[in-house]
């Protein structure tokens, strides 16, 4: 009975990634209906369900979303990129590496990938398109920046992760050593694709539009400021950022620097729902035997050597048509304690970044957010393009996706996720 309850707890939880990617629902809405009816299969009570509701990701998730919303509401995130991007002068072979690397200190310093991503990847696409060299390239690389920057342990993904490990791990460790993994992973996708595309032999020496980047009003210096002092709270204090983020947001606009209304509009509240809510049914998932069943399964497939690229190639699959921090990570990542019991030769730090970094690099297919970003992006900036030039740009991210994806697995299993 218990192993029957198990395997059909893996089927919801299989179905709610098929019908939210199939009918395009919220899948955070869908798992906690899931996990209400097998909940109630396995004689889990509603308030067991609930109480996998995680509030201290929550609050950790939404409290940095306020105050880097603010930012980006009153223009600051978006003017800060341009300053950095004109101390480049006539010198514009080093822009896509500036652009990478302000994307990726951005996430990570709290913004995170998703608002990170809306502010850099338009930016990106309209720079390269002006600056005569491979757009889709510059668009996967600062997608890339986004998601790798992310797990920085004060950003979304960091924050997720942390969230998820067992109380009997080193979550700060861990934390770092996958966000340093994912530092290695950000600069050999920078490279590769900086080099590959050439992108360092643009066509045109200027960029029309840098030329008139004005100065930081009184609203923007504040709001940097504020950016600044929580950082250095979080760090130097150990204060949980998803504590004085918002209360630093709160100053903001009682001193009439940001837009309440325009912040909260713009906040990712959708994202909070998918992660929370997949994590709600992961919770009974993992409660009905679900998650011992996967790891026997995924085992069952393993050597030694073999356990890192198996579950690196299973977090990429499963990339390819869902979210990595809202669905992947809360998923897999769970399962990792169980694989070691049974392979002691491999390290939490090292399964973790396998799995984080593959399932981002993924999330190039136009089926994931970040290409089909890119692809809506290049299209508001490239309005000839045909219906056929459409259909090659899909085919080329998806296969960029897939390649991508099979190269992590194979650096996962040589070792360069065990570097940190």
């Amino acid at each position: 009975m218990e192993n029957y309850l198990a395997a059909i707890s893996l089927v919801f939880l299989v179905a709610v990634l098929l019908l939210g990617f199939w009918k395009k629902v919220n899948m955070g809405f869908l798992a906690m209906g899931a996990a209400l009816i097998i909940a109630r299969l396995g004689g889990i009570p509603d308030k067991t369900v609930i109480s996998n509701f995680s509030t201290s990701l929550f609050i950790s998730l939404v409290g940095p979303a306020f105050l880097f919303s603010i930012a980006v509401a009153n223009g600051t995130i978006d003017l800060l990129a341009r300053k950095i991007l004109k101390l480049a002068g006539n010198n514009t072979w080093c822009i896509p590496l500036i652009l990478a690397i302000v994307t990726f200190v951005l996430s990570a310093l709290g913004c995170g990938n998703i608002p990170t991503f809306a502010i850099m990847l338009p930016m990106s696409i309209a720079l390269a398109l002006e600056l005569g060299i491979d757009a889709i390239a510059m668009g996967i690389i600062i997608t890339a920046a986004c998601n790798f920057g992310c797990m920085s342990p004060i950003a979304n993904g960091g924050l997720i992760l942390i969230g998820l490990l067992p109380e009997a791990q080193n979550a700060g460790q861990i934390s770092w050593s996958v966000f340093g993994n994912s530092c290695v992973a950000f600069v050999l996708i920078t490279v590769a694709f900086y080099f590959i595309y050439k992108l360092y032999k643009p066509k045109s020496n200027s960029l029309e539009m840098l030329d008139h980047v004005t100065a930081f009003n009184r609203n923007q210096k504040i709001t940097i400021l504020a950016i600044a002092l929580v950082v250095l709270v979080v760090f130097v204090f150990g204060i949980n950022i998803g504590l004085v983020a918002p209360l630093a947001g709160v100053v903001l606009i009682m001193i009439r620097v940001g837009d309440q209304k325009a912040a909260i509009k713009i906040m990712p509240w959708g994202t909070f729902i998918l992660v929370c809510g997949v994590n709600m049914l992961m919770g009974v998932v993992r409660a009905l035997g679900g998650i011992d069943l996967m790891v026997g399964g995924l085992t069952s497939l393993m050597s030694g050597a073999a356990v890192k690229p198996i579950i690196s190639l299973a977090a990429g699959a499963m990339s390819w048509f869902s979210s990595t921090t809202g669905v992947v990570m809360p998923a897999l990542i769970p399962s990792i304690s169980g694989i070691i019991d049974k392979f002691s030769n491999v390290s939490f730090s090292a399964l973790a970044s396998g799995i984080t970094i593959t399932a981002f690099i993924a999330a190039f297919s136009p089926a994931s957010t970040g290409g089909a970003g890119i692809m809506a992006q290049y299209a508001v900036f490239n309005q000839d393009a045909s219906e056929e030039d459409t259909n090659k740009l899909f085919i080329r991210l998806f296969l960029t996706s897939v390649v991508c994806v099979f190269v992590s697995v194979i650096l996962a299993f040589v070792g360069v996720y065990n570097i940190f």
